[in-house]
């Protein structure tokens, strides 16, 4: 179990580290001489690039516990990457379809991603606020 948190915890560093790296190259982009609507767009495209990332970095997580025999899945046809991305992002909007389900230790690995996407979303609403107040604030 402690082994499982442990990665657990590595994970969610990487994926916040990752999250505010990719919200930084949005502001960026955001802020740039581009057009407003491709400016838009851009920054956008580059979060949600980022939450998938963060649901493959997971997914990289769940094979690599599952490896270790730390646990595994429930009701999977088999646990291949498109199983283990699938139930990741499923997991990480805290959607939790319960189609599939993790057993063993990896439960703790699952709740450290539903966690970190509660998280990640969060800022991301930040995010996404603070960008059309300001598209707002211009247009008056």
């Amino acid at each position: 179990m402690i082994f499982a948190i442990v990665i657990g915890v590595l994970l969610f560093l990487g994926a916040i580290w990752l999250h505010i790296g990719m919200l930084a190259l949005a502001r960026m982009t955001y802020g740039g001489s581009a057009v407003r609507p491709l400016r838009f767009s851009a920054a956008y495209l580059i979060v949600l690039m980022s939450h998938l990332l963060i649901a493959l970095e997971f997914a990289a997580g769940f094979k690599w516990s599952h490896s270790l025999g730390l646990g595994g899945f429930v009701h999977t046809p088999g646990e291949s990457w498109m199983d283990l991305f699938y139930f990741s992002l499923v997991n990480i909007t805290t959607l939790g379809l319960g189609d599939i389900y993790p057993t063993g230790h990896v439960r703790a690995l699952a709740g450290i991603e539903s966690l970190t996407g509660f998280l990640l979303i969060s800022c991301t609403a930040q995010f996404i606020f603070e960008t059309l107040h300001k598209e707002n604030a211009t247009a008056r």
